[in-house]
């Protein structure tokens, strides 16, 4: 097949958040496919990233797309019913582009990589391709559950606004032919509140070369949460067990320490550093901060689709704690390996009985580790992927 990938940001490198699950879905559908991204640049940094990404046989395009320029449209952005995110990304460069592009090459399928992408699908009007987009999460289910959290009455009326404004603008796939997004809940929060396009489910998979277990010997009570610290709902979980939670874990196990692991921690995750809690910033290696670990802790109050901190640590058999939110998003098939805490107290709980119980990271998680194995290795999610992609193609030229 040949693809077109638009996407809001060079997937490149595969650290953390949307950038992680786009990275590995090129490089896995680059091996058998013709594979062509189209994306935004913002310095030479960035331009240096997009050559990385040509090592995996994918061609790669950039529009220059300043961050000033992005703020000057979110800000018109106050004056319309656009969303934020959607007009931070706005660029007729981009849009002439695509124009350009589909003028002289036929794609079987483009790929639109987040809502944010989605204003581009005009310049395909007169396309035969498959036009698909990829949502990962439902937007506006993450910003619902944001407000229900969130506190500040300048901050909840900002979120409130762009809530509103998603919740509309998701109208949008119904220009498209599939919507793809990683976790059933938000399959079916999309569905109720009327999207007409195909939703169907594109999991959120696992490097399994990389995150191959390995036999190293863990540090008792030691507890760690990773994550891309400016995502707010990292920074809110962050805070939250820093403050709610590990001081009742401490109380009972003196000895306990806390790692806070990931990009760029904002001020107030910093200001947490002390001898009980360790604010480590970026590390390379996220795989061994895991296996040091005796428990990995997903604090999430709010946010959507599936978490890639949870299935790391499965994959390593490393016992893991979240909230109910947190859990939500996961596939049936691995709830039952999952630790879950509906309150500070019974968080602390659930870390504690793990403590005590270093049999699950010899018996019960030997069998997770193969669950996660055969059901989300990149492999087997391209696979699936693909298979589905190629049907489609066939139904889509019959119409």
């Amino acid at each position: 097949m040949k693809i077109l990938i638009i996407t809001p940001r060079i997937p490149y490198p595969p650290y953390r958040g949307d950038k992680l699950k786009i990275f590995n879905i090129v490089r896995n559908l680059s091996r058998n496919n013709e594979v062509k991204i189209i994306t935004f640049h913002n310095d030479d940094e960035d331009l240096k990233n997009a050559d990385e990404l040509k090592k995996y046989n994918v061609k790669i395009e950039t529009i220059k797309l300043s961050k000033i320029s992005s703020i000057i449209n979110a800000f018109n952005a106050a004056f319309t019913k656009t969303p934020f995110q959607v007009a931070y990304y706005s660029s007729k460069e981009m849009f002439q582009k695509l124009k350009t592009v589909f003028s002289s090459e036929h794609f079987d399928v483009v790929y639109f990589h987040l809502v944010r992408t989605a204003q581009y699908i005009s310049a395909l009007e007169n396309s035969n391709s498959l036009k698909i987009i990829d949502f990962t999460d439902a937007v506006s289910l993450y910003l619902k559950r944001y407000l229900e959290v969130e506190k500040n009455p300048f901050r909840k009326m900002v979120i409130w606004s762009e809530y509103k404004r998603i919740y509309d603008y998701e109208n949008i796939v119904e220009k498209f032919d599939n919507l793809f997004v990683c976790s059933e809940i938000d399959r079916e929060f999309l569905i109720k509140k009327g999207i007409k396009t195909d939703v169907q489910i594109l999991n959120n998979g696992i490097d399994t070369e990389y995150f191959h277990p390995e036999n190293i010997e863990y540090q008792k009570h030691r507890i760690i949460f990773t994550g891309n610290m400016p995502y707010f709902a990292n920074y809110d979980a962050a805070l939250y067990f820093a403050n709610d939670i590990f001081p009742k874990v401490n109380k009972r196990y003196p000895d306990s320490k806390f790692y806070i692991v990931g990009q760029y921690p904002p001020r107030k995750v910093k200001k947490l550093n002390s001898d009980k809690i360790v604010v480590t910033g970026f590390v390379k290696d996220i795989k061994m901060e895991y296996l040091k670990s005796e428990v990995n802790v997903a604090p999430i109050r709010f946010g959507a689709g599936t978490l890639n901190k949870v299935l790391e640590s499965l994959i390593l058999g490393v016992p893991v704690v979240t909230t109910p939110m947190a859990v939500m998003g996961m596939p049936n098939e691995l709830k039952k390996y999952i630790f879950v805490g509906d309150s500070p107290e019974r968080f602390a709980d659930q870390i504690g009985y793990i403590f005590n119980n270093p049999s699950i990271r010899t018996d019960m998680l030997v069998e997770a580790k193969e669950v996660v194995f055969k059901l989300l290795g990149w492999e087997t999610v391209i696979g699936n992927f693909v298979n589905f992609l190629k049907n489609r193609i066939t139904e889509h030229k019959c119409n």
